[in-house]
Parts: C-alpha cells; sequence; structure tokens
C-alpha cells in the first residue's frame, strides 16, 4: 500500500467561517503574572457589547474547579461593556494555562477567553534563570514563541520579556514579521541594566493555512542588524478548524491515540531512530486527519491512511533524523489535526535520550 510521507506539513484544506460576536475582548488572553502557592490569583476580562442588540452573559465555564468566575448578570446596551474576572486557587506549583468558555445570548457557540499564571514557592531566582537566553547584551525570557489552539477570527498576544545588559540604551526591534504578526515595545527604549516587554499580537485571519504555522523573527541588537540563528526566534501557531457545524451530526468520529508522549530510547551513535503510535476511530462517522505535521526539521511521519471507518487502526510511524537535532528551537512534536468535534487536535511529544 502506498505510503504518504511526511517531513513538515501534509493534509487537507478545511475552509473556516469567521462568525460576527457581540461581545469583544479588549485581550482574550490574560497573563495574571505569578503568585505563591496556595495565594489565589485573579485576571480580567474586559469587554464590550459592538452589536446594536442587548448583551447579557448567561454562563461562564472555566471547566476547573480550581477556578471561579464572576460576570455581571445584567444586560448591556450597544457599546457598553463589564469585566470577567477569573480567579484561581493557585494550589499546584508551577505554569498555569487555561482556556475558559464564555456564552451569551448572542449564539449558542462560546467565546474563549484564556487565563495564565504561575505559581511558585517563593524561592530566589538568578537572572539566568528569569532570562535563560541571550542575544549578545540582550537577555531574553524565552526564543521560542507558540500561540496554541487558535480559532478562526482570535487575536491573541503572547509578551517577550527582554533585559538590557549593554552599556547603551537599546532600542527593541523585531525584523521579518509576517503579516498574522504585529508587535509593540514597552518601553519603546531601554536604560542600561533595565527591563521591558515586547507584545507579540497574532491575527488568526491572516494565518495562510490551518494546523501549524511556523516562521521565524529576528531580534535587532542595533540599527541595520541582519538576521541569523543567533538573534532568530521562532514563532509557532496552531489554528484549529471549526467543527461546531459537526456536533449536529449523529454519526460522529471520535479520535483517539495510543500515546501522546512517545519514547524513542537512547540515541547513541544512531543516525536514524524509529518509533510509532496507533491512531483508532472509537466513533460511529468517518474520522478525517486532516493535517499531521512535525514541529521541528528532525521529525519525519509516515502513516497509510487520513481517513479510517468506525473502528478502524492505523499506525504512524515517527522517525527522528539524529543529523538534524538542534537546527531547530522546537521541541520535536507531531501535531495531529482532525474532524472529532470534541478532539479535533493532538499533540504527540517525542522523547529520547542522548
Amino acid at each position: 500500500m502506498k505510503k504518504y510521507v511526511i517531513s513538515c506539513a501534509f493534509g487537507l484544506i478545511i475552509a473556516l467561517g469567521v462568525q460576527a460576536q457581540r461581545i469583544v475582548f479588549e485581550k482574550n488572553l490574560v497573563n495574571a503574572g505569578s503568585t505563591l502557592w496556595k495565594r489565589p490569583v485573579t485576571a480580567v476580562f474586559k469587554f464590550t457589547n459592538k452589536d446594536r442588540e442587548p448583551l447579557f452573559i448567561r454562563e461562564v465555564d472555566a471547566g476547573c474547579g480550581c477556578l471561579k468566575p464572576e460576570w455581571p448578570t445584567n444586560s448591556m446596551m450597544k457599546g457598553e461593556g463589564g469585566e470577567i474576572r477569573i480567579t484561581y486557587d493557585a494550589k499546584l506549583l508551577g505554569h498555569f494555562d487555561r482556556y475558559i468558555d464564555v456564552y451569551t445570548n448572542a449564539s449558542d457557540k462560546p467565546v474563549r477567553i484564556r487565563m495564565k499564571a504561575l505559581v511558585h514557592n517563593g524561592e530566589l531566582k538568578t537572572i539566568e534563570d528569569i532570562f535563560p537566553y541571550r542575544i549578545d547584551d540582550i537577555l531574553l525570557n524565552t526564543n521560542n514563541v507558540e500561540f496554541t489552539d487558535i480559532n478562526a477570527g482570535d487575536s491573541t498576544t503572547v509578551e517577550i520579556e527582554i533585559l538590557n545588559q549593554s552599556k547603551d540604551v537599546y532600542t527593541p526591534q523585531l525584523m521579518h514579521l509576517p503579516e498574522y504578526l504585529n508587535a509593540t515595545y514597552t518601553p519603546t527604549m531601554i536604560a542600561r541594566g533595565r527591563r521591558g516587554k515586547i507584545a507579540l499580537t497574532l491575527h488568526s485571519e491572516k494565518l495562510p493555512d490551518l494546523g501549524l504555522n511556523q516562521t521565524s523573527i529576528y531580534l535587532a541588537r542595533f540599527s541595520g542588524d541582519k538576521v541569523g540563528t543567533d538573534n532568530e526566534i521562532v514563532v509557532s501557531a496552531v489554528q484549529l478548524p471549526d467543527l461546531h457545524f459537526a456536533e449536529q451530526f449523529t454519526k460522529k468520529p471520535r479520535f483517539h491515540v495510543s500515546t501522546t508522549e512517545l519514547h524513542m530510547g537512547k540515541l547513541g551513535k544512531k543516525s536514524k531512530v524509529k518509533g510509532y503510535v496507533k491512531i483508532s476511530n472509537k466513533g460511529n462517522g468517518v474520522l478525517k486527519l486532516s493535517k499531521i505535521q512535525a514541529f521541528n526539521q528532525a521529525i519525519s511521519v509516515a502513516i497509510n491512511k487520513t481517513e479510517l471507518q468506525p473502528g478502524e487502526e492505523v499506525k504512524m510511524d515517527i522517525a527522528i533524523d539524529t543529523r538534524f537535532l538542534g537546527m531547530s528551537k522546537t521541541q520535536p512534536r507531531v501535531l495531529i489535526i482532525t474532524n472529532d468535534p470534541a478532539h479535533p487536535k493532538e499533540v504527540v511529544n517525542v522523547n529520547f535520550e542522548k
């Protein structure tokens, strides 16, 4: 049987529809910052009614007992707005990242907002812990930006924190921004020893494709700087298909993958290491694997079919070409986009020992 081999991306293109909405948020993503363990932290989402019809919020579904949502119960006319407050109980250490669905009288479909936070135990961190990536005398908290689970019409923002360790005032500037990204800088000029932020905003309606969209942007160290691997920042955005229309069908597929953590063992001196996961359809409708993409260029994927009948199973082979490891800043992973309305996306992490 003929196999389709994927190095970076393949699949079918699904047309996405953008639905107008009355409720418009100032920010769909709010980072509530860091807090101590068991010290609750609150994210505030400000919104406005942009429609001429009255707006009221029916429900805010946080999907987790660790979150307490609060929202106004009164109707709001055009131009009026309010706040949705989401409080996280901070009972788990580490990074917190959660989507919350907001239901209004405008549609049966929710508007999705996202809260982030960091819970720590109060231990002091060094500058290198906070800013582990260096571009000459400019330190960054990350050189790999990811926008995950983007729906059609969404605009979302991710912040890059920077520290100026040069002897001069630094003016941050990103080069080679694609049309779906724009950047704002706070402050526009950073004094020696001071911190700043770059806010990257993604506009999903300008994304070129469904699934994984990946590009490289570059932080200029000085006016007229050139681009290269030493000042590269990788940006990934995963756009999900609009599958709300499929919820009305009685025969729905149910996507299942045998594992999301594929362990490839020890690489040693091998040039190529192989493994596999099993994908199955446990529903009663046809399951379509509309896209399968690798985040890292060292990963290749092979599969002999992209449509599964109910009860059918297929093996997806995953290989690591060790010659290309280290050439990409992204973790080795494989993205799978499906037509299962309850499970449209899955990421398989590829783990190994050197």
